[in-house]
């Protein structure tokens, strides 16, 4: 249900880039595209340093039959000006009952470039009511010696330092709208999920006016 409530918001000809997303969904949003009858296009950005944009979301897209292309984490902003991207969409490690979205490192910023450019995005998941608000959430911090390599070749000398913060959190005036099994939902009203009968903002006959 999540992934055809988020091809609801795709385009039936157009360009979408994802984030680093779970394969499941994205196996299943590809799927239910192709069976309508979409032509789309994939861009994965290659979410270093473990490649994860590069190495399965382009391998199942491709797989799947669709034109897809990888950039590099630093080419979102320039991709989105000059090739015409329709939708951003990612999945979370954690969605806040206050619509802040957790998230691979980088999300936050292409958010942002989606915003400036006028195009959605569209985070899928479900609500977590064990975190209320951003505040009980800690970023974990990983290897830096992970970000001075690619591919386990060093890419930096000896005595350079590394930064790895593994999440980003992304606010929810960046958000369009949080895709779930029950329907698509305004970041700012997430409590409503888990209302009985409640199905969301929209609907599969109503593409929403984005105010973005």
């Amino acid at each position: 249900m999540t992934a055809q409530h988020l091809v609801d918001m795709f385009p039936k000809k157009g360009t979408i880039m994802t984030q680093c997303f779970g394969e499941t969904i994205v196996g299943q949003m590809l799927r239910i595209a192709k069976e309508r009858g979409y032509d789309l296009k994939i861009i994965c950005p290659e979410t270093r340093p473990y490649f994860q944009g590069a190495r399965l979301t382009a391998s199942v897209a491709k797989d799947m039959g669709y034109d897809v292309t990888v950039i590099t984490d630093n080419m979102p902003a320039a991709t989105m000006q000059n090739k015409k991207v329709d939708v951003f969409t990612s999945a979370a490690d954690a969605i806040c009952m206050d619509g802040h979205v957790v998230n691979k490192v980088g999300t936050f910023q292409i958010a942002i470039v989606a915003k400036y450019f006028g195009i959605p995005y569209f985070v899928t998941g479900a609500p977590d009511k064990g975190h209320d608000t951003i505040a009980t959430v800690t970023i974990e911090e990983r290897d830096p010696e992970l970000c001075l390599e690619a591919m386990s070749v060093r890419t930096a000398m000896d005595g350079v330092k590394g930064y790895y913060p593994s999440f980003d959190v992304t606010p929810p005036h960046l958000v369009s709208g949080v895709v779930t099994d029950r329907g698509i939902f305004s970041p700012y009203d997430l409590h409503n999920y888990f209302k009985d009968n409640d199905q969301g903002l929209y609907d599969s006959n109503t593409k929403p006016m984005f105010a973005v």
